[in-house]
């Protein structure tokens, strides 16, 4: 089993990258993964966080821009 990380600094310059994430949403996403990105995030647990995050309602990104960023951190990540 692949066990690539991603860790704080590759996880925000991909954010970045993607347009229709704004900075404010940037910062949010940065607050929500922080204190797991210390010890880096794999794959199974980013596509878990992100699945927790898509159920909530109150969340500031919705379901497609969390799709959005799931696929390029998952790209990032070669997968």
């Amino acid at each position: 089993m692949d066990k690539k990380r991603i860790y704080k600094n590759d996880f925000n310059e991909t954010l970045k990258k993607i347009m229709d994430i704004s900075d404010k949403e940037r910062q949010y996403l940065n607050q929500v993964f922080g204190s797991d990105l210390i010890d880096g995030l794999t794959e199974f647990e980013l596509k878990e966080k992100i699945n927790r995050l898509t159920s909530n309602r109150g969340d500031i990104l919705d379901q497609w821009e969390l799709q959005k960023v799931k696929n390029k951190i998952l790209g990032s990540l070669g997968k």
